[in-house]
């Protein structure tokens, strides 16, 4: 017998808060990744905001409040989703500075139909289990996500960046309210930072790209002065860096997030001894670069999960060739 597994904590939690009362999910199989514990017929008791409890067996009835039946579904914590942009919907025509599709879409009309979605795409994260996301880095109207999310039952808890402080610039992303601002000096650097804090954001982002034009060592000292800025601010910094002295760079200056992988060569045991002495967290993105290239060479092969519970528009735009 096939069991579908359901994530069902989350969005009970935010339930059980909403409405003060205790509220215990009786029968189902508890998997705690923390100790690798598989708990089957388990009663989880929640109390308000918090877990009040994990038993198997039975239990007192009285002691439980509203009961609902999980038998034959699994509980586990919520996933979370380390690294997303809320401004791209991850269809075709998300990244015209990538891939410029205007004359089949405007982008315009893409942000606008972003936005008009975003109560679709919240629902779809925790259809998926996902109950906190972290957006780094996208245009003012992040924190309006965040906003609305925090106001929302069916959301997961959203972490937000504001507009990304860049070595670069991307104008085709710019319709006023541009999620990438090319910073030329570090007196610029901390009066951006300072504006991002007014919105209390959860991260600051740095996206330092690098090219011919752009060594690792000319955005260096802005990248310092983002961060000591920023920290001053209490507020955390994460570094978009896929070269390994630019991620290097990043850590060395005092970076507490890389959002991406390194990608142009191995990585070395001193950068490694960095990260670890450094306490940085690394989110890898394993797939995201491979994904642009499967579809652009007509090879994306989206497992059932994904045809299942992703949005039906963004799938079909990514047929490249109709």
């Amino acid at each position: 017998m096939r069991f579908r597994i359901e994530f069902v904590i989350g969005f009970l939690l935010s339930f059980a808060t909403l409405h003060a009362e205790k509220i215990s999910l009786v029968g189902a199989t508890v998997i705690n990744p923390a100790d690798g514990k598989v708990l089957p017929n388990a009663t989880v008791v929640i109390n308000g905001d918090k877990i009040e409890r994990v038993a198997m067996g039975r239990q007192d009835a009285a002691t439980l409040g509203k009961q609902i039946e999980c038998v034959g579904k699994f509980i586990l914590p919520g996933y979370i989703d380390t690294h997303v942009h809320f401004f791209q919907s991850a269809d075709l025509f998300t990244r015209p500075d990538g891939a410029d599709l205007n004359s089949v879409r405007p982008y315009k009309d893409e942000v606008a139909w972003i936005k008009s979605h975003i109560d679709d795409v919240f629902a779809r994260y925790i259809r998926c289990g996902i109950t906190s996301v972290v957006d780094v880095g996208g245009p003012m109207w992040n924190f309006d996500v965040r906003k609305k999310a925090n106001a929302t039952a069916k959301a997961p808890r959203v972490a937000v960046a504001g507009p990304l402080i860049s070595s670069v610039s991307r104008e085709k992303l710019d319709l006023g309210d541009p999620p990438i601002v090319k910073i030329e000096t570090r007196e610029q650097a901390r009066e951006f930072v300072r504006k991002l804090a007014e919105q209390r954001p959860d991260l600051v982002k740095i996206w330092y790209i690098v090219d011919k034009d752009h060594p690792v060592d000319s955005f260096r000292a802005i990248a310092r002065t983002t961060i000591e800025e920023s920290h001053a601010h209490k507020i955390r910094v994460a570094v978009h860096a896929t070269e390994l002295e630019t991620a290097r760079a990043g850590v060395e200056e005092g970076a507490d997030v890389l959002v991406h992988s390194v990608i142009d060569k191995p990585v070395d045991e001193a950068f490694v001894k960095l990260l670890k002495d450094r306490h940085v967290i690394l989110c890898p993105t394993l797939v995201v670069f491979e994904r642009y290239g499967r579809t652009f060479s007509h090879q994306l092969n989206l497992t059932p999960e994904e045809q299942a519970w992703g949005n039906p528009e963004v799938i079909a735009s990514l047929d490249v060739t109709k």
